[in-house]
């Protein structure tokens, strides 16, 4: 298994402007319970184009994702700018990469899952990608081949069961944290990455051939606890970045 820390060990996170502090990336996450919160009230505090595509979801799950991610994201991006949440124009450029219009200073970016809604954000990263995925998610046979460079198979044919299952979603998520952050989104096949771990200081490489600045990439992993695997990957010309966390509470949500 690749090097990860546990998400409640991490210092808690602020999105207060402290002069003098160390490069941060902070993680707001919320594990909500889908049978105790009130999604007509989420949904209500929502901008109108994203109650329209709340609407436009098939499936049940898939709009509460929805719903959950982009609360979350409104939220914490309010107390980072200081403006109110409905007034956040959130834009997506190029392959959905979402970035706030005339805000060069935060980069950020949104995961959901089931029973998750996970948001990097930092105003000492160039770009941030993130990737949250269960635990208990089962990889689909055959899923390797299109996820894992050489490499990675080598290392994976050695494995068996939950260890072989864990080894694969963390190369996932870690690759798809990277092409988030990148802008590339799926556009490019995850076995041309290969993560690596370095045998002296333990950090977690990610190699690749794209295009652009290979350079001050920080990757990590993280348990939740409410059972997810979260991957981000953060570009920062800053040494020593710290990771925060902190649990967006949602009492009024709950019924």
């Amino acid at each position: 298994m690749l090097p990860y820390d546990l998400l409640a060990d991490l210092p808690e996170a602020s999105p207060a402007w402290i002069s003098g502090r160390p490069p941060t990336i902070d993680i707001w996450w919320w594990a909500y319970a889908e049978s105790q919160t009130d999604w007509g009230k989420v949904r209500s505090a929502l901008t109108v184009p994203e109650q329209e595509r709340t609407s436009s979801f098939r499936f049940d799950r898939d709009a509460i994702g929805f719903m959950a991610g982009r609360h979350l994201q409104r939220s914490v991006l309010s107390l980072y700018t200081g403006k109110a949440a409905e007034n956040l124009n959130v834009v997506t450029g190029d392959h959905g990469k979402p970035y706030l219009a005339g805000e060069t200073a935060l980069a950020f970016n949104l995961s959901n899952t089931s029973g998750l809604a996970v948001l990097a954000v930092s105003r000492d990263c160039s770009v941030v990608g993130m990737d949250a995925e269960a635990h208990s998610v089962a990889l689909e046979a055959g899923t390797a081949e299109i996820i894992c460079s050489a490499a990675e198979s080598a290392t994976l044919s050695m494995l068996q069961g939950a260890e072989r299952q864990a080894l694969l979603l963390a190369f996932w998520t870690l690759k798809e944290s990277l092409l988030k952050a990148t802008g590339h989104g799926l556009t490019v096949e995850p076995h041309r990455l290969t993560v690596r771990v370095d045998p002296a200081s333990r950090a977690i490489r990610v190699e690749h051939d794209l295009p652009g600045d290979g350079a001050g990439w920080h990757h990590r992993l993280f348990r939740s606890p409410s059972g997810h695997m979260i991957a981000v990957s953060a570009q920062s010309d800053r040494a020593g970045l710290v990771f925060r966390q902190q649990s967006l509470p949602d009492p009024i949500f709950r019924f």
